[in-house]
């Protein structure tokens, strides 16, 4: 079997299995982002690559199994005879050989201690601490620990990351708009800063209410996101799954984790109207309170921008708490289906799709604990030119150095539309997690459990 390309083939198939996995998180609710289209970009680029290394590979393996049908057809080698010399049938002119290690130790345990049941033929009765002197010192104890040159070490399914590469915020302000064709360092978006003026005329053959327009410019600044990798060789070739389709799906995720994660900040500080209280301190929130605070929110909102709020943008603990809003009497997120009035919203533990008093609730893992944002989202805008990865080979080293990157600048046209709470009541507590995404402190992670429960 030729080695190399059972190799290719290999990573041809992971390949092809990280577009299945990449096309499973899209499903049928949502268009691809572009960093996965980025994404299987870069990995349809990598199949052509190998499919030009297997079919050479693929031809020479197909030659030599042509040659070997013809082989049967040649005619046998004749071989080299020896005159035949004659033996002695008891084998008595030669020393006996063992066929096996076993027969040895038989004949040495019965010559040692048994000659009489060897005579008779019958198996005697052992000594058991005879018997375990003679195995200690005949046999010796293998186990794998004597093995490690020889124990493979496999490698079970696709690898772990523990990364979320979607950027709800992003996709929730209808994407990010096209960049490429926007030159310089920074932009910016006409607005009205005063309107005309129209009113009752006081009298006839009077002057009609006049006032001039003005139009102002709200900047957006370009900014550069990216990463880069320094890969040898032998990581490429030697590793498996590839190690250069690891390396490059995970650039991927982390620049669209790191631009979402800047987007959010940007977003939530944009968020400029006077923020509105929902609560009582260090009690739990009722639903009444939840609905009034969110009216209340959205009606600011609409004075702050002359635009009907189409968003509520929240962090995990809020999402937390009204995904668990109960009344004195039933659960009301998510929907009570056991009563004919249905709930306010809707709410689901598996998803964080769901919506609240008609609203979409949108939730942003990268907010910090607490946020909750009531606004329009045609008044927040994202643009976005992903140049994707750029890599160079060298051959002095013999590395590869990979990088990706993009350019993005987002900005408010309205930041008094944009109302935020100040949520003075009890929420879920987020646990603390290490580095690897496991529990840091178990009695963090109990005290979340203990407060998650809480009835809001």
């Amino acid at each position: 079997m030729n080695i190399v390309l059972q190799r290719l083939r290999e990573q041809r198939a992971e390949q092809l299995a990280a577009i299945d996995s990449v096309l499973s998180q899209v499903g049928e609710e949502r268009d691809l982002v572009d960093a996965e289209r980025s994404l299987l970009e870069a990995t349809r680029q990598r199949i052509a690559e190998l499919d030009a290394q297997i079919k050479p590979l693929e031809e020479i393996e197909r030659l030599r199994a042509a040659t070997g049908d013809a082989l049967p057809a040649l005619p046998p080698a004749r071989p080299n005879t020896v005159p035949a010399e004659p033996r002695r049938a008891d084998a008595l002119d030669r020393g006996y050989q063992y066929r096996s290690v076993g027969e040895f130790i038989t004949d040495l345990v019965l010559a040692s201690g048994y000659p009489q049941a060897r005579q008779a033929g019958v198996p005697p009765v052992p000594d058991r601490e005879a018997v375990a002197r003679l195995q200690s010192r005949a046999v010796a104890d293998q186990t794998t620990t004597g093995l490690p040159g020889i124990l493979p070490q496999p490698i079970v399914g696709a690898v772990v990351s523990l990364i979320d590469p979607l950027r709800p915020l992003i996709t929730s302000l209808g994407g990010a708009r096209a960049l490429a064709n926007i030159p310089g360092t920074s932009f910016t978006r006409p607005k009205v800063a005063t309107h005309t003026q129209v009113g009752v005329q006081t009298a006839e053959k009077t002057q009609l209410p006049s006032r001039a327009m003005v139009i102002n410019q709200v900047p957006f600044t370009k900014q550069t996101y990216g990463g880069t990798v320094d890969v040898s060789r032998q990581s490429i070739d030697w590793t498996s799954p590839a190690a250069w389709d690891i390396i490059v799906r995970d650039l991927a995720e982390q620049y669209a984790l790191a631009t979402e994660t800047a987007a959010a900040a940007a977003f939530k500080a944009a968020a400029t109207a006077t923020a509105v209280p929902i609560g009582t301190a260090s009690q739990a929130i009722t639903l009444a309170e939840w609905a009034t605070g969110l009216y209340t929110m959205a009606m600011h909102s609409y004075q702050g921008g002359q635009r009907m709020p189409d968003r509520i943008w929240c962090s995990l603990d809020v999402w937390a708490a009204l995904g668990s809003l109960v009344d004195t009497s039933r659960v009301v997120l998510p929907v009570d289906t056991t009563r004919e009035m249905g709930a306010p919203g809707t709410s689901q533990l598996g998803m964080f799709a769901g919506d609240l008093f008609g609203l979409p609730r949108i939730v942003v893992p990268t907010f910090a604990a607490g946020t909750l944002i009531v606004g329009p989202s045609s008044l927040f805008e994202v643009y976005e030119e992903v140049i994707g990865l750029l890599s160079t080979v060298e051959p002095s080293l013999l590395g590869v150095q990979v990088a990706y990157g993009g350019y993005v600048a987002w900005g408010s046209l309205a930041g008094g539309a944009f109302v935020p709470a100040t949520i003075a009541g009890t929420l879920p507590t987020a646990a603390e997690l290490d580095a690897d995404g496991e529990p840091a402190d178990s009695a963090s992670t109990s005290s979340s459990s203990s407060s998650s429960s809480k009835k809001s």
